[in-house]
């Protein structure tokens, strides 16, 4: 199932490379609000309710994702509230010390839409809080990251669609499986936040998990991801 899949793909070791600078980006969360918009399965969500922050809120669009954030909180309830909502019809759910948005702007079908989903986002972030979105580098080295196999991943470039780059993204999970994947230019983004009135727009260095130096310095250099954080004044 599509969302057994999602779970899986944040064992592989790029997943928990990008779980570790998720972690990095958000903060300290204790005593803090988080909705994480985008949040299929609830793997996020769970994580941030067990790094202590006090109340978190998931959102997405698929039924059946929600379906099963919603019987994993049943299993093992965590407080964690769960909603269907489209990206770029978000309402303001709530005045947030956290807003995460985490593979999520890529699908935005061009500029417009991503002005209308970081809008959305924005609006639900409180004075002073944070926006983190995590997305596909737009500076990665194509070549390499086709030889992305000891992260668990290769990606593959196609065409270009309303303003971004399509790409497969290859999992070698268990089974395998792969997604569609869509990456904005260098600088799209930051220049979108910047409409959106947030401020200290910051890309986060990655964090990879402990472990061989030489096997995670390449993905370091050469992330599959970017995470940027920016605030509201």
């Amino acid at each position: 199932m599509a969302d057994q899949r999602y779970e899986e793909a944040k064992r592989i070791p790029a997943g928990r490379a990008e779980t570790a600078t998720v972690l990095a980006a958000v903060g300290d969360l204790s005593r803090r609000s988080v909705l994480d918009v985008g949040c299929g399965a609830g793997f996020h969500p769970r994580l941030f309710r067990s790094a202590g922050a006090s109340r978190v809120f998931g959102v997405d669009a698929a039924r059946t994702l929600i379906g099963y954030a919603q019987r994993q909180e049943e299993r093992d309830p965590l407080g964690i509230s769960y909603e269907v909502h489209d990206a770029l019809a978000l309402p303001v759910i709530g005045a947030f010390d956290v807003v995460t948005a985490l593979g999520l702007i890529g699908y935005a079908p061009g500029a417009a839409a991503l002005d209308t989903m970081l809008a959305g986002l924005a609006a639900n972030v409180r004075s002073g809080g944070r926006l983190v979105l995590l997305h596909p580098d737009p500076d990665a080295d194509w070549t390499a990251l086709a030889d992305h196999t000891r992260y668990g991943l290769t990606v593959t470039r196609h065409d270009v669609v309303d303003g971004r780059t399509r790409t497969t993204v290859h999992l070698a999970t268990e089974p395998p499986w792969e997604f569609e994947s869509f990456v904005w230019p260098p600088g799209v983004v930051e220049a979108a936040l910047a409409r959106t009135g947030l401020s200290a727009v910051h890309r986060q260095t990655v964090v990879t998990p402990p472990g061989d130096e030489g096997f995670w310095r390449p993905l370091r250099e050469n992330p599959t991801f970017a995470v940027l954080t920016a605030t509201r004044p």
